[in-house]
């Protein structure tokens, strides 16, 4: 689109570069999502050989954040310690060595130098199998670390400049299953995953998985999460940066028709630029697609 190219693309500050972002509501966003977000390749327990089926990111948290991410995929298992507990990011039960407290840093540290960028923490997997979990220290911990920096759930109506005008800080929206011991005035909805649900997927297949959701996409209802990953038999995520440039490009439909976009190795593709004109394309034309803005 014209107007959006006229603007500066920098990744650290890509939500307050679109064009006329205030107008619209946070699920009117799309968001640059990362699948497994604490499952990367400068982690402490990355190996090769293991890792090439784990792992689904290339560097650390504040370094997703750096490069555009917006949206983390957070999967935890918890360890109760006697002076300090942890909660632990897993894949499918392998533990990368990274810890919550690593995301909260990042984020705090993120948001004082770049205000106006909004952050969705998508707590998918609260659990490690048959581990016991603590969501009310999950809970605490969060609320006393970041409480000053979350978005109610009672402000999820609000366009992005009504919640600016708010508050200069709230700029986190913390989304998780309803567990007894997380506290509904900081957390929004679960995150639905629209996924193939197909442990190996090959890019084709991931296509067509594509295009029928996004045929039935709740258009900016609420957050929902596309999962655009593809998993072989022999080598674990694939390289699909190629076919997500495709897909995706805003020449095409199907961008704005997405809520959270979650891939692996996020910054190998376009994905983070794609979702910028995205966001900006609705802001600016509202009506024309799909649906007429703050209806």
């Amino acid at each position: 689109m014209t107007r959006s190219t006229q603007a500066t693309f920098d990744k650290q500050r890509w939500m307050a570069n679109s064009l006329d972002i205030d107008r619209i509501k946070l699920t009117d966003i799309v968001w640059p999502g990362t699948h497994n977000s604490g499952m990367d390749k400068k982690a402490p327990n990355y190996e090769v050989v293991i890792g090439n089926w784990t792992t689904c990111q290339n560097d650390s948290f504040a370094w997703q954040l750096e490069n555009g991410a917006r949206a983390f995929d957070i999967r935890l298992g918890y360890t109760a310690g006697y002076d300090q507990s942890i909660f632990y990011f897993h894949h499918n039960g392998y533990q990368s060595h990274r810890v919550i407290d690593e995301l909260i840093d990042a984020v705090s540290a993120f948001l004082d130098r770049n205000p106006d960028e909004f952050i969705v923490f998508d707590f998918h997997q609260l659990g490690d199998g048959q581990k016991p979990f603590d969501a009310k220290k999950l809970n605490d911990l969060l609320v006393r670390r970041l409480g000053h920096r979350i978005i109610p759930p009672s402000d999820a109506t609000k366009t992005v400049g009504e919640l600016k005008r708010v508050s200069s800080r709230r700029r986190l929206v913390l989304a998780a299953q309803v567990v007894q011991g997380l506290d509904d005035d900081y957390f929004w909805p679960r995150i639905p995953h629209k996924w193939s649900g197909e442990a190996f997927t090959d890019a084709t297949e991931l296509e067509r998985h594509i295009s029928s959701t996004l045929k039935h996409a709740p258009f900016s209802t609420f957050l929902w999460s596309l999962s655009a990953t593809s998993y072989g038999f022999l080598g674990g995520p694939q390289d699909i940066k190629s076919q997500i440039n495709d897909w995706f490009n805003p020449t095409r439909d199907w961008v704005t028709r997405c809520s959270i976009i979650s891939t692996d190795f996020f910054d190998e593709s376009d994905i983070v630029r794609y979702c910028w004109s995205a966001t900006s394309m609705k802001a600016v034309y509202g009506s024309a697609l799909h649906r007429p803005i703050g209806a």
